[in-house]
């Protein structure tokens, strides 16, 4: 038995869409299955308690990226498999994993493979994959820079009225030993699977129109900056500096296509 833990919320109320025909894909498929609706990401760990039990075969979450990131931060703590059936295009998660939309997610459930994959640790919230750190700016000024059919319908471009980028002084301390201070544009953390407990934390700055990027590896990166800046999973926001990031020795399962390779 599958638990299917539903966010009806996310995607813009998307679930009601595909509610019919995610029920009849899964009953074609013969997924034994129970749906539980979410009515509060905060409350995932409650549901869990009162709804896992012993013929439990893995959690799959219906929803966005938010909600997949909470998931992954409840069940950090059960030994069970964890799937993603999107309800919206922005799912990074299910995106890198090759999900490419619900159907898929259906699908994967019926047929798949397990792989651990390397979880971290932001402040007292777990992560998986990676996180960007960017002023609130430029994370705006990158989103309206994309052609789209929001942009379209507007009939202007909206990043006239945005600078092309804000610089924040940042002081960067990596496992206690090295301290980088440094103007930064923008800070990604990639999870690396292949290393253990390790951090790839790539500085991106714009000097003289041209960009510089520095690459460090550590456990544990504290981050202080002159600004406030929200921290992101996909396109959802977790966390705001300052905070203290750290790869950790624990995994989490996740079901994935048995042709994808294991490196995500």
């Amino acid at each position: 038995m599958y638990l299917l833990l539903v966010n009806r919320l996310a995607g813009g109320n998307r679930y009601k869409f595909i509610e019919r025909p995610l029920k009849a894909t899964l009953n074609r498929l013969n997924v034994k299955h129970k749906i539980v609706t979410i009515d509060d990401l905060n409350n995932i760990k409650e549901l869990l308690k009162g709804h896992i039990k012993e013929n439990t075969k893995g959690v799959v979450v219906v929803g966005g990226h938010g909600t997949v990131a909470s998931a992954i931060d409840a069940l950090a703590g059960y030994n069970l498999p964890i799937g993603i059936i999107p309800t919206s295009k922005t799912n990074s998660l299910a995106r890198n994993l090759g999900i490419r939309n619900w159907q898929d997610g259906v699908k994967l459930i019926a047929k798949h493979k397990v792989v651990d994959k390397r979880l971290g640790k932001i402040g007292q919230h777990y992560f998986m994959d990676s996180l960007t750190i960017a002023p609130r700016r430029n994370l705006l000024t990158s989103i309206f820079s994309k052609s789209n059919r929001f942009r379209k319908f507007l009939g202007a471009n909206l990043t006239h009225h945005f600078r092309p980028s804000h610089s924040v002084a940042c002081q960067l301390h990596l496992d206690n030993e090295l301290e980088i201070k440094c103007q930064i544009d923008k800070i990604v953390i990639i999870l690396d699977d292949e290393n253990k407990k390790k951090l790839t934390i790539t500085l991106h700055n714009i000097v003289d129109k041209k960009p510089v990027i520095s690459i460090f590896r550590a456990n544990r990166c504290e981050v202080n900056s002159s600004l406030n800046m929200p921290i992101l999973s996909g396109n959802e926001t977790i966390a705001n500096t300052p905070t203290t990031i750290q790869a950790i020795n624990k995994t989490i399962a996740i079901m994935q296509p048995e042709n994808k390779p294991s490196k995500v």
